[in-house]
């Protein structure tokens, strides 16, 4: 066992030897942008005889604006390739650092990406762990543990629009969102997950009852079974 672990942090210290020295720098952001569509350049890039640095999807257009022969550029194609940022959720826990023109792409399916809380006027953004704090301390609403595979009777009070669960297994996030509909109550449930990391984090399926006492003394009782949808909340809590 010993020896295992001696073996691997050696190798981890020769692939680590192996690997090109690199060095954090700054630099004018707008460098390494198309200077026609302002987009970030990826190769191949352009460069016009009057200096102008474009990406190729835009060099046709320039021509008929510069009336200047171009010529692939593959020393900016290097750089353009090469020149990485951490990625913008760092501070939520993503610690990889990307290819600057592929920076959009990582972001909308960073499994990091933050989570907004579902309250009006709340400007709380924030990891699924840092949400539950938040809801338990800034909202006073804790969140109800339950655990799959099993019936729950949980009691909501109409007058908060929603309410968090959180799975005992997996510390998975949901929330329960309430709405008028007319005389009655519009009832539905979601996942709070971050957009990116919905497709390949597991599904959920609830069994839902709801049951009310109406005027008359009797209970109104409505069942529904569906698949449980997705989402980071980054437009509030859903209008059920």
């Amino acid at each position: 066992m010993m020896m295992q672990e001696q073996d691997g942090g050696a190798a981890a210290a020769a692939a680590e030897a192996m690997a090109p020295a690199q060095i954090d720098v700054r630099m004018d952001v707008a460098l390494l942008h198309c200077q026609a569509c302002l987009l970030p350049l990826k190769p191949p890039v352009k460069c016009e005889a009057t200096g102008h640095v474009v990406c190729c999807f835009c060099r046709a257009g320039h021509a008929a604006l510069c009336s200047r022969a171009s010529a692939h550029c593959g020393e900016l194609d290097v750089v353009v390739g090469a020149v990485k940022v951490p990625c913008p959720y760092k501070v939520f826990g993503c610690e990889r650092y990307l290819v600057y023109h592929n920076t959009a792409d990582h972001q909308r399916a960073c499994r990091c990406a933050p989570c907004s809380c579902p309250e009006p006027g709340c400007a709380f953004v924030g990891s699924r762990a840092t949400l539950l704090g938040h809801f338990a301390a800034g909202q006073q609403r804790p969140a109800v543990t339950i655990r799959y595979g099993r019936a729950w009777n949980l009691s909501f009070s109409l007058s908060h629009r929603w309410h968090a669960l959180v799975g005992d297994e997996d510390r998975s996030l949901f929330l329960v969102s309430l709405g008028p509909l007319g005389a009655a109550t519009a009832v539905s449930l979601l996942c709070v997950r971050p957009d990116g990391e919905a497709a390949a984090a597991p599904r959920f399926r609830c069994k839902l009852s709801v049951e009310r006492l109406a005027g008359d003394g009797k209970d109104n009782l409505v069942l529904m079974a569906s698949a449980v949808s997705s989402s980071s909340l980054s437009t509030g809590a859903p209008a059920t």
